[in-house]
């Protein structure tokens, strides 16, 4: 069982459990594609650009042109992840509150940032591509933005969506950004940011509104930051695919190897991958 679990007995006088706070579910689940699996990987198949213009017809009776259209494959692979804790009969005795549900709105919570750090490592990770996967691709440089020394600002925001524009990402494609708190501060203290922006973005603060500049915005405090810099994105949804194996599923029941105590054991099976670099930018923004 937990060992902190003694910190609700009754003499304590508390006939509730106060919940620490935390992130409780999957932030970035909406955000991407989403494929069911079977199996321990899944394949996104892409189907490159035919020509880029069209062919000129100079003789009315000559041969048709063939176009080889590219097609590539990446993989995504899942992963078998689970928690669980044991609760003893001797301790819910002694206890005022009934902690079964808590702790599977906890697990859930596990199994929610899990999900989040999935999705975060394909946006910036390499992506397995080629026949069997065996090739591993990089997130481009020329996705990702200079850092500058300088944290989230209007500026890059807009250079962000100016690069998938220039992609040729199509724009009805919902596109999103994610950060952490400090980049929404940061947007505030941005001196570039006109009076109706400045607006605009401290309503984005407050979250009265989650939408700046056709983006989406979503907070997580689980990007990481491999230097001094906080790794950012922006990018549009069809460009990253979360395959999920099995959802995060918990069950309750007596372990007879643990004097008979009850477990509560939640497990999942999840993967994902990048499916397009050019739909992917990163944002670093020096913390």
């Amino acid at each position: 069982m937990s060992i902190s679990i003694p910190e609700s007995y009754v003499e304590q006088f508390s006939s509730r459990v106060h919940m620490l706070s935390e992130q409780q579910t999957s932030r970035l689940r909406g955000t991407v594609n989403f494929e069911a699996v079977t199996g321990e990987s899944f394949s996104v198949e892409r189907i490159g650009q035919t020509a880029d213009a069209p062919a000129v017809i100079n003789n009315l009776h000559g041969d048709t042109p063939l176009n080889n259209t590219p097609h590539t494959r990446r993989w995504g692979f899942v992963a078998d992840y689970d928690v669980a804790d044991l609760i003893a009969k001797q301790s819910q005795v002694k206890m005022l509150i009934e902690p079964n549900s808590k702790y599977v709105r906890r697990h859930s919570g596990v199994m929610g940032r899990g999900i989040d750090d999935a999705i975060i490592g394909a946006l910036g990770g390499s992506a397995a591509q080629g026949k069997n996967g065996t090739t591993t691709v990089a997130l481009p440089s020329g996705q990702k933005l200079t850092g500058g020394s300088t944290g989230m600002t209007l500026g890059k925001l807009i250079e962000a969506k100016e690069r998938l524009d220039a992609a040729e990402v199509d724009e009805f494609i919902p596109r999103h950004i994610v950060m952490t708190a400090k980049q929404f501060s940061n947007l505030l203290a941005d001196d570039k940011l006109t009076s109706q922006d400045f607006a605009t973005v401290k309503a984005l603060v407050r979250g009265e509104i989650n939408e700046f500049m056709g983006f989406t915005f979503h907070r997580s405090q689980r990007l990481l930051k491999p230097s001094s810099d906080r790794l950012c994105y922006a990018w549009a949804q069809e460009g990253v695919t979360l395959g999920m194996g099995a959802e995060p599923n918990s069950v309750a029941g007596v372990r007879p190897d643990k004097r008979n105590n009850m477990q509560i054991y939640t497990w999942g099976s999840w993967g994902a991958v990048r499916s397009e670099d050019e739909m992917v930018i990163e944002i670093p923004c020096t913390e």
